[in-house]
This record gives structure tokens, sequence and C-alpha cells, in this order.
């Protein structure tokens, strides 16, 4: 039976009042407007509520199964005037009553209760109907009365009211997220991070995931308000994650789709957000990442290392972290011959730092990730770092500096071997290690903190029991000879005369480096390290000392040494006495005792 030849009772309709608002066509009444005055209370089932015209308390409802259709069939719709006065009186008084319950004991049951009794008198339909009369009437207080009691109702955890996910709620989702209110659409994305973050089924997440309703939020990406593309984004990797559901290649597949089209700039923040986006969903196990790279979402991305632009540069080598943080990405990123083209940008003033940095920390984490050393094992590789390195090392710029310490730490730690071709490399340790003597406070300390990240990658400090190198390893000895090497570099033959200077300045910075070199040393699985403390006469009574450190951290990453110092499997090299009133210490804790007043020693600095 066609619509034209159904009873007006068949209809789905909604009325209120003495109103009714129905999917009316031309065919049927053709264009009269027509009072209606009937009872029916079925209501939306697979309906597209549509704003259809600009004067006030006036909506429709169409048949139309997407919102395409439903803006073409407007010409076909009667448009009906409500008075709603009276809907507006009844959201006040709901409002109200959830503030004087909101304070009792069972606040919780109560507005449950209170909201299945509001549903009965002013159904969704009628909350956005409101939504849409405030917001033609530039009425900001009540778009936000409306907008809290549209909120309070999507969003209350009652199995009996939660409508959030009924498919009769879709609509008016996908009428939230298109509204010309920013309060209307922050509010559907945030009830979709709520709903979202209490592990719903799949099923329920179906309900949800209507193609018009994923494309909207990937639209919203490029708002204008920063807040909503940020849920938009928050919203998108959430349905990523679930296991077992394919929302994922869906999700890629339409930012991949947005990338590529022209209706985002490209180089643009809004292009920014989608290419951020993919990264972090790609990112978040092996599967999407394979799936990433299978669709050329991940290549969007790296291609973008090629651009001219150096400030989207710069954000565009941030994302590949986020690559790398599976397996998968991080061996494409070999494959990829992204980290050639990473070290290519050395003389970049803007990113050339944070890409030398980082070849270091992927080559650290393919390590660590026990990564065939097929693909980050490469000396060619390894020697072109170590070449980029050597030129960042020497810059006058200290962050230039510090990055090539950085990037140099995570290669050397990734393992034995990288360890070993750096020390063959004698001119980089000479560039390296004499910057313990920096007049630049952050360079010494960096300096000083990347010899430790080397010291103690390779020790309990990183690495399980079974896992450590036994004694007799070479990998001891290298350490050690590293280690030596600082004192040498800086002018001092023994390094621990070096430590120690630099521990007679109260500066945070510079004393939390020093612990962090003092504890790798003793963390070292060969007795070389209790006799290099050793070898510093009064180091011991200087650990139980407790005015020596002017600060929290301080004092705790001191007390870090003597707490590694009693793990030491070699301890019982130390005098039975000395390790008794090293016990007494420990069982102290680190705060106990007043701290001296920090001076600045001269001499020393």
């Amino acid at each position: 039976m066609s619509s034209s030849n159904k009873p007006l009772s068949s209809l789905r309709s909604f009325s209120y009042q003495n109103f009714v608002i129905l999917p009316l066509s031309a065919d049927l009444f053709g264009n009269r407007r027509i009072p209606l005055s009937l009872t029916a209370r079925a209501f939306l089932k697979n309906e597209i509520m549509t704003r259809i015209c600009d004067k006030s308390r006036v909506f429709a409802i169409s048949h139309s199964t997407t919102l395409k259709d439903s803006i073409h069939r407007i010409q076909n719709l009667t448009l009906l005037t409500m008075d709603l006065s009276p809907a507006w009186q009844e959201i006040t008084q709901f409002q109200n009553a959830g503030i004087v319950t909101s304070g009792h004991l069972y606040a919780g049951d109560q507005d449950n209760a209170s909201i299945h009794k509001f549903l009965e008198k002013i159904p969704v339909a009628l909350l956005f109907a409101c939504l849409q009369d405030a917001s033609d009437r530039g009425s900001t207080e009540q778009v936000k009365q409306a907008c809290n009691c549209i909120n309070r109702v999507l969003g209350t955890k009652s199995n009996d009211t939660d409508l959030f996910f009924q498919p009769d709620i879709m609509p008016f989702i996908l009428a939230g997220l298109t509204h010309v209110e920013t309060e209307a659409r922050a509010l559907v994305l945030s009830q979709f991070i709520a709903h979202l973050g209490r592990n719903p089924s799949l099923d329920q997440i179906g309900v949800v995931t209507h193609s018009q309703v994923l494309t909207q939020i990937c639209d919203m990406l490029a708002d204008e308000d920063i807040e909503m593309a940020s849920k938009a984004s928050t919203v998108l990797k959430m349905f990523s994650r679930f296991t077992g559901s394919k929302l994922y290649q869906a999700v890629l597949d339409l930012l991949k789709a947005k990338v590529q089209s022209r209706e985002v700039v490209e180089n643009s923040i809004e292009f920014m957000r989608y290419l951020e986006t993919i990264a972090m969903i790609c990112a978040q196990d092996d599967e999407h990442m394979e799936y990433g790279i299978s669709a050329g979402s991940i290549d969007l991305i790296l291609s973008c290392l090629k651009s001219n632009d150096p400030l989207f540069l710069m954000n565009v080598v941030d994302l590949v972290p986020a690559v790398c943080q599976t397996k998968v990405g991080v061996e494409y990123i070999f494959k990829s011959g992204t980290l050639k083209t990473l070290l290519a940008m050395k003389e970049d003033s803007f990113v050339g730092g944070n890409a030398v940095r980082l070849v270091g920390e992927v080559t650290a984490t393919a390590a660590n990730l026990n990564i065939d050393s097929r693909y980050w094992g490469d000396v060619a590789l390894s020697k072109a770092l170590l070449e980029a390195v050597e030129s960042k090392i020497q810059s006058a710029d200290s962050l230039q500096q510090v990055a090539a310490m950085d990037a140099l730490a995570a290669f050397a730690s990734s393992s034995e071997k990288e360890l070993e071709f750096l020390l063959q490399h004698r001119s980089i340790c000479h560039l390296w290690l004499r910057l313990g003597n920096s007049a630049t406070m952050p360079v010494k300390a960096s300096c000083y903190h990347s010899l430790a990240h080397v010291l103690e990658k390779f020790t309990r400090l990183f690495k399980e029991p079974d896992q450590v190198p036994e004694e007799n390893a070479y990998v001891w000895t290298m350490c050690e000879q590293l280690y030596n090497s600082l004192g040498v570099e800086c002018g001092q033959q023994n390094t621990m005369i070096l430590l120690m200077k630099s521990l007679k300045q109260p500066f945070e910075e510079l004393r939390t480096s020093v612990f962090r070199v003092l504890r790798s040393v003793v963390a070292q699985n060969n007795p070389w390290g209790i006799h290099a403390l050793h070898s510093y006469g009064g180091f011991f009574e200087f650990l139980m000392d407790r005015t020596t450190e002017p600060t929290k951290e301080t004092r705790e990453w001191k007390f870090s040494v003597l707490d590694a110092v009693l793990a030491s499997p070699y301890k019982s090299l130390l005098d039975p006495s000395l390790l008794e009133k090293l016990q007494m210490s420990f069982c102290h804790g680190p705060y106990v005792g007043t701290a001296a007043l920090a001076e600045l020693n001269l001499e020393s600095a």
C-alpha cells in the first residue's frame, strides 16, 4: 500500500497538545497547511529529524533513511507550527527537580524515576524541537537549558531509561551532531565518550555506528572549535578499540578519504588532525597497524615527511613515534626507508634535532621489541646516524647538543652490538663525554643523563634477573670503559672526583643527573661498580648524610643510590660494619633529617 492510500491513523506521528507532526507529503494533502488533532503516540522508526525552516517552532520528521534524501524531500513536507510553551514549562520543572534531588542519598534512583516520568510527558523528539525553537529565537539561555535536559536524559545509566543505544535514538544522535548549536554537538560527543567508556556490547555499538554518524564525526575533526575536534577524535579512537569489531577499518577508510579529498587543505591544522587520528588508531595494536599499512593510511603520514612547510613537518615528525607503538609499525618504519628520510633532515634548523633523536629512539625500540636485526642492524644506517649525531653535537645550539646526546644514548643502549659500534668511534665519544664539563647547565646534566641511560639499560634496573648478562660478559667491560672515559675527557683521572665535584653545586637538575649515574654504576652486574664508588674516600659517609639535599626530589634520588648499593650482589665486598650502617640509614627512609641551606660553590661550578 502506498503512503497516499494509508489511513491517516496508520501513519507514524507524534502528537502534543492539539498539534501533530506527520511525514506529510504533497501527494496526500497538497500544499495546504492543515491543523490536525490526533492522539497518536507511536513515534520514530528509522526516521530522520531535520530542521527545515528558519521560522520559529517549526520542524518535521521525514521517512527518509538518509539525511540527503530527507533534505531533498523538504519541499514535499507540510510544515506545522506548535505552541511549545507547555513543553518549556515541563523542562523547567524537570531541571529544577533535578537540582533539588541531586544532594539526596539515593539521588541516582530518584533521578532515574523522574527521567522516566518526564519522558512520558516530553519525548526526546519534543526535547529536540524545543532545542531548535530556542536556537531559532536566538535564546542562548534556553539553548543551554534544553541541552542540559537532553544531556541528563541520554546520560542516565539505568537500564530501563538508558536511551542512548536504542535504535529509535540514532536519528536524534545524528540531529545533535549536525546541529547549528555548538553546545548540542558537544553534548552528543560527550555522551558518546561517556557511554563507550562503560564497555557496551558490540550489538549496542552497532546501533549507533550508522555510516552517517561515523561520517559526521569524521567531518567534525575539521570543526573550528578545538575542543569539539578533540572530542570527535576521542570518539573515533574509542570506536576503534572494541575487540571483535571491524569498526576501525571503516573509521580509517573515512579518515583516509578525508585526507585525500579537496575538502581539507593540505598542511592545515585540520589536515594534521586527520593524520594524528589515523596514527593513534593504527597504534592501538598490530592488527590495526597492518590494516593501516595495507590500506595506505600510514603512507599518507610518511609521505608528508617530504613537506617543505617547516611547521607542518615538525608536527609530522612527532607522529612517527605513534607509528612505532607496535612491532609491525617499527618494522615498517625501517622497511619504508623512513629513518633515512629523517636523517636527511639533520641540517634542518627546525626539525633536525628531533629527527636525529627520533632515529636513535626507534633503533632502541626495535631492539627492545626483539625485532629481527636485519631491520635495525644496518651498518650503513648506524654510520649515518653517528655522522648526524657528530654534526649536531658540535652545534653552538644547546638544544641541538641535547638532542644529539639523547639519540646517541638511545642508539648505544639498544644492544651490546650498538654500544661496541659507538666505542669504536672514539671521536664521537670524545665530543659527547667532554660535555660533562660544559658551562651550560642543561647540557652538562644531559651528558650525565645520557651516560646513565646507557649504563643502566643492561642492568637489573631495566632487565629481569634472568636477562641480565653474566658477570664476565663483555658488556660490563664496555660500560666500565665508557664510565672511566667521562673523567678523562673532562680533565679528571677519576670519574668519581668529577661527579662528587658536581655534587657541590645546589642545582637540582645537575644533582639528579649525577645520582642517576651513581645508581647505574652500582647496579652493574660486575664488581667494578662497587669498586668505583669505594674508590672515593668518604663516599658512603656522604650517602648516609641527611643534610646534603636541598629538595625532595634530590633526597629521593640519593636514596635510590643507597637502595642500589644494598641490592647489589657485590655488597659483600664492603666492610660488614659499613654495611650495617648503610642498612640502618636505609631503614629511616629518604626524608629523615633537615637539609642544609643550598649554597653555590663557585670553585666547582
